[in-house]
């Protein structure tokens, strides 16, 4: 068959020398010159199964900040390692994807993706990384695809392409973090990531040993909503790079600044204005209308200086920002790798309003205030003694006005409890109030053995018959008192039985439980371990309600409203009785990981596999007493059962003061009506001896 009869037959084949010299043009053309953004905005496209509010077309002009961060990523930036502490829903995992488009297309290597667990590590894949590869015809076709009869394919966590391969792990096994050899890595939510894993260190040195042979030309991206406080990874990085903020012109005066939550107003109805912010310059309401122009003029600004150079202002003009605008890694950001910070309020789908109302409803809240400090603010958060400095509460308190041992006029309950020492019995008795409010009124420490001793005994017993004086003179006795028995157990039975209001109790670390627990019989034995008597012993939990007491002295701390009132669950103490001591023992623990031990030596059996998100866990400080912390949570415990079993709404909280201090109350210690679970319009009164006689059921 000659030349002509092929192309007879088939007349629609292109030519051969065609192709081949086709093929040489686009082989020798130049590679496109772009940014990570430039090549996103150009070719990526968003799979609508992502759940993104834009399907198509990626623009970086929705989340102008991202443009900076991600472009660090490029191959011939010279930052070697990006950290993102951003809060939830604000493009994190996004960076990701362009990052691996963007390496796949232009820049091939060895990549790897690192989660904090297996499912997330699935989902990931599934809901984001493999539709952006189906929708985006510029890598769908360099990436193999997935198929499971074929070992050349790709899979769920190995993508296979031109020139590289990417493979997807995560952080709870170090299997897929040894033997190979990693150009580009991405760690994705680092706080969740577990501490030591198989006694090889932890996940994340052992993600950037595979970065070894690459070198300087390595590139890292880690993004995570923080932790806690002293235990962030996060924030950790956050810190040792250059520490970016986002400076935005307001609209009102141009002055550049970045948004902070202090700067943050409620709605203002006599003005006709929404939740705001307001200018740090001009005093100017800034709306959240105003926030694409915002978002699209701002400007990353590191805020970091050497020592000895002047800090970063918060407000700069527009010539100064040209000022202190320095590129990552570039001028005198040099010595430091690009960090940066961005909370909820530049989110472009999120609402002023939406922020203003979840800070609401956690205010006072200590469980939702974690939350909203990592998933909204992104702070790290800590109720626990790096929060609040022991020096301060004793500065605070010998300001405060709190007598000792009298009862304040705006705290109608009492309740004491002790703890059992080798040494002796500490105890302290704490006035009650509305709006969780509590007083420390009265402490001491009884010298002698419990165990062995009846001396500390008798004068714990004299102890709970005081009678503490109101404001207008008349006395009140203690309503209920508890003691620790996880010390001397048989001797605070015997103490406990034959005092009705006297409870035995016994820290859990139990969370998400009533803050004292449905009590359980427990024996009295003689000497000869024979049972002779029984005793009701209450479970307390121990983690909540350490958490609202460090919370109710963060609260001191902070002092009083521009209303001049206290925050709701404020712990106060009597000036006389604060000292450096009983400060450091109430700041004597701090939360940290609960499994924190075992992490030590993870291993992969499946019973010993630990959630790397789980809750943290009250710990002591080395070397320090956390006596009067025990004394006062088991104080608070007490006072929320007292609370709560006399259902103590605000006009009962009226007549309890009445009747204790003999004269009104002002109204200003309640919040409004709505705000309590238990008020009711047509609530009946209850007297003090009403009262007493409901506590003694």
């Amino acid at each position: 068959m000659t030349f002509h009869d092929t192309r007879e037959l088939f007349p629609a084949l292109p030519f051969g020398g065609e192709v081949l010299f086709k093929a040489f043009v686009e082989a020798t053309k130049p590679v496109e010159d772009l940014t990570i953004s430039e090549w996103s905005d150009r070719y990526r496209h968003v799979s609508a199964e992502s759940g993104s509010p834009w399907p198509g077309q990626f623009k970086t002009s929705r989340v102008p900040y991202l443009r900076e961060p991600q472009d660090c990523l490029h191959p011939d930036h010279p930052a070697r390692r990006v950290t993102a502490r951003w809060a939830a829903q604000l493009g994190k995992s996004t960076a990701i994807e362009n990052w691996f488009c963007f390496i796949v297309d232009q820049a091939p290597g060895s990549m790897m993706i690192t989660l904090p667990t297996l499912e997330e590590a699935t989902k990931f894949n599934r809901i984001k990384l493999q539709p952006t590869i189906e929708v985006t015809p510029r890598v769908s076709h360099k990436v193999v695809p997935v198929n499971s009869r074929d070992e050349q394919s790709s899979t769920t966590f190995y993508k296979r392409y031109a020139g590289g391969f990417c493979q997807i792990v995560n952080a709870g096994s170090s299997k897929g973090l040894q033997m190979v050899s990693i150009k580009y890595l991405a760690m994705d939510e680092v706080t969740g990531y577990p501490k030591d894993v198989d006694n090889r260190g932890s996940p994340r040195d052992q993600a950037r040993a595979r970065q070894k042979m690459y070198g300087d030309l390595a590139k890292e991206w880690q993004g995570s909503t923080p932790g806690t406080v002293n235990e962030c990874a996060i924030s950790e990085d956050f810190n040792a790079g250059d520490r970016r903020y986002y400076y935005v012109p307001c609209p009102h005066c141009d002055r550049y600044q970045p948004l902070i939550f202090d700067q943050m107003y409620g709605p203002d109805p006599e003005n006709g204005l929404p939740v705001h912010f307001k200018c740090l310059a001009c005093n100017e309401a800034i709306v959240n209308g105003h926030k694409t122009e915002l978002n699209a003029s701002g400007i990353w600004i590191a805020t970091r200086v050497h020592d000895g150079e002047p800090k970063v202002p918060q407000v700069l003009s527009a010539n100064e920002i040209r000022e202190w605008q320095c590129a990552p890694c570039e001028g005198r950001c040099i010595d430091w790798q690009p960090s940066y910070h961005l909370w909820a309020a530049y989110a472009p789908k999120e609402s002023f309003k939406a922020i203003w109302e979840r800070w609401e409803l956690a205010d006072g809240n200590t469980t939702k205030l974690r939350t909203f400090y990592q998933q909204d603010l992104a702070e790290p958060y800590d109720p626990g003694s790096s929060e609040v400095d022991h020096e301060q509460i004793v500065e605070t308190a010998r300001l405060n006005p709190v007598v000792a041992r009298a009862i304040p006029r705006d705290a109608g309950l009492l309740v004491s409890t002790a703890d059992i020492q080798g040494y002796g019995i500490k105890w302290a008795c704490f006035a009650v109030g509305p709006n969780s409010q509590r007083y420390m009124i009265d402490r001491e420490i009884f010298e002698g053995a419990p165990d062995q001793s009846d001396e500390p005994w008798i004068a714990l017993a004299d102890a709970l018959g005081r009678k503490y004086p109101g404001a207008g003179g008349l006395e009140r006795g203690i309503d209920l008192s508890g003691v620790d028995s996880g010390w001397a157990t048989q001797r605070v039975y015997r103490f406990c039985s034959s005092r009705p209001n006297v409870y035995a109790l016994d820290g859990r670390k139990t969370q998400a439980v009533a803050w004292l627990g449905t009590p359980t019989k427990q024996a009295i034995v003689d000497e000869y371990k024979r049972k002779i008597a029984q005793v009701m012993l209450y479970p307390v939990n121990a983690y909540d309600v350490k958490t609202e007491v460090m919370a109710g002295l963060a609260n001191l701390v902070l002092g009083k409203d521009a209303n001049g009132k206290w925050p709701r669950n404020t712990f106060q103490i009597a000036a006389d009785l604060c000292d450096d001591d009983l400060a450091l023992e109430l700041t004597a623990e701090r939360l940290v990981d609960p499994e924190e031990e075992l992490k030590k030596s993870v291993n992969r059996r499946s019973s010993d596999l630990i959630d790397p998100r789980a809750k943290k866990e009250w710990k002591k400080i080395s070397g320090r007493k956390n006596d009067w912390f025990d004394v006062s949570v088991y104080g608070v415990a007490l006072a929320w059962y007292l609370e709560t079993k006399l259902r103590l709404n605000q006009e009962r909280w009226s007549n309890l003061l009445l009747d204790v201090h003999g004269q009104p109350v002002t109204p200003d210690l309640f919040t409004v009506a709505a705000e309590d679970p238990f008020y009711k319009k047509e609530a009946p009164k209850m007297s003090l001896a009403e009262l007493s006689k409901t506590l003694n059921k």
